[in-house]
């Protein structure tokens, strides 16, 4: 499994269960459509902190 991959899978699954457990979005539709934006959130803020912190030397 690659890093990327792996990144993919945990914003998935934290994504579903975020939309699951908020109380602020009652219908199904609203529910779908904020577990996709945190998942792109999530996607986005990964790939994000990787190009910055790729040139670092470890």
């Amino acid at each position: 499994m690659t890093h990327f991959l792996a990144l993919v899978l945990y914003s998935l699954l934290v994504s579903i269960v975020f939309a699951a457990l908020t109380s602020d979005h009652q219908e199904t539709k609203e529910r779908i459509r904020y577990g996709a934006k945190v998942f792109g959130y999530f996607v986005l803020l990964g790939l994000g902190i990787a190009w910055v912190l790729y040139p670092l030397p470890w």
